[in-house]
């Protein structure tokens, strides 16, 4: 048996309108992001069949919810080193559109700025970690689904390819699927 690894990023979160908003707006976008319900018009563009597949997520809420909703229940394992890499917030004294925000803030945080929040350093270790877990787990289940995020399934899908894994799908949307398998 093919040993496979497939990656989910979560379904649309029902708060990802792109509204203009100053920083303290944003901040508060990102709470209600990070805190949101599925949108009920977000839907995956196709549904795989994962009977035969160890089930793992993030135990954040818009992961969990993307799991129960493909696989009619919930995760055999959460972890926390699955999360997604922080949204980092800076202040600035204009005013933006929320995704916008995400990519200006994420930019000077790829780039080294700080704030109180993990570090791209750090996030990227984490990323490492979660590797390891999802290779340990392989090694005994043989065929591993783990619902995740956008940046974090897109690092982790990096680090596996660095170890030997071919990827066969990729997409990093909402409900998108990247699909790797192990080489030899």
């Amino acid at each position: 048996m093919k040993t496979e690894i497939i990656l989910i990023r979560h379904g649309r979160p029902r708060s990802a309108d792109n509204i203009r908003c100053t920083a303290s707006g944003y901040a508060n976008w990102i709470r209600k992001y990070n805190a949101a319900d599925l949108d009920p018009r977000s839907k995956p563009a196709k549904l795989l069949s994962l009977n035969n597949y160890f089930v793992m997520s993030s135990d954040l809420h818009r992961a969990r919810l993307t799991a129960r909703y493909y696989c009619g229940h919930g995760a055999c394992e959460y972890s926390s080193l699955f999360r997604e890499m922080d949204i980092p917030y800076y202040r600035f004294p204009f005013r933006l559109r929320a995704w916008t925000w995400v990519y200006f803030s994420r930019a000077l945080w790829m780039a080294g700025a700080g704030g109180r929040f993990e570090s791209y350093k750090d996030a990227k270790a984490r990323a490492e970690m979660a590797v390891n877990l999802l290779e340990v787990r392989a090694k005994t289940h043989k065929k591993i689904v783990m619902f995740g995020h956008g940046m974090m399934n897109r690092e982790i899908r990096k680090r596996l390819q660095q170890r030997g894994w071919t990827v066969a799908e990729k997409d990093n949307g909402y409900w998108g699927v990247n699909r790797l398998h192990l080489n030899g």
